[in-house]
């Protein structure tokens, strides 16, 4: 059993509930939606012979091995992330199963039915509105689901009607709604995220930085 894997690495966690946590990521790759403003469009690619896990391309890799480059690390938080983890989710449940006293969080758009439940403990839900250039879908992950957080990508102010609509139509608790600027560099995000912060405020919802862009750009592996 293998998995499409297109980087293993040891950072922090940059975005979420539990940003700033030390966390090695497995990002695996292939996605069925193509958001115009994705900043991992390498997760897209076709599977290449490289068998290295740290370049641009997405290779198929052993359960073993895997584990073995997770195991590496000390640390015992691991997020699953991509392009979209959910498609390999058969292929997953043989990794999960061997990760016992680990923190496991998933990073996906909502548009898939979990197979996993029951081996994560957080899932960071993030669907894509019509400013993502995707056509609209239904939500598998709802909020009844008492390990589902959503986070919403805000590139300007007139994305806010929309995600209020989203929230009201899908029952989202506002304790549940994380809203996150997008934009990788670091004045973008930061200028983003004051006016959002001030919607925070006013609606009660959580404010998500993107840590890792504020820290190191658009970089891969961080």
């Amino acid at each position: 059993m293998s998995l499409l894997v297109s980087e293993i690495f040891y950072s922090i966690q940059g975005e979420g509930p539990n940003v700033g946590k030390p966390a090695v990521f497995l990002r695996l790759a292939g996605c069925n939606l193509r958001c115009k403003w994705c900043d991992s469009k390498f997760t897209w690619n076709n599977q290449s012979s490289n068998s290295k896990f740290q370049t641009k391309s997405n290779v198929q890799v052993s359960i073993s091995k895997i584990l073995q480059q997770i195991r590496k690390y000390k640390c015992k938080h691991l997020v699953i992330t991509g392009g979209e983890p959910t498609l390999q989710q058969d292929a997953l449940i043989p990794l999960l199963e061997r990760l016992n006293g680990y923190y496991i969080e998933i990073e996906t758009n909502g548009s898939v039915k979990l197979k996993i439940n029951k081996y994560l403990e957080q899932i960071n839900c993030s669907p894509k509105l019509k400013s993502s250039g995707n056509p609209p879908y239904s939500l598998m992950i709802k909020p009844t689901n008492r390990k589902a957080v959503y986070k919403f990508v805000v590139a300007k102010k007139s994305d806010l009607k929309e995600i209020e609509k989203y929230i009201k139509s899908n029952k989202i608790p506002t304790d549940k709604v994380w809203l996150m600027p997008e934009g990788v560099n670091k004045k973008v995000v930061q200028e983003r995220s004051k006016w959002i912060i001030e919607i925070c405020k006013k609606n009660g919802y959580n404010f998500s930085p993107r840590l890792h862009v504020m820290l190191w750009g658009n970089k891969r592996s961080v």
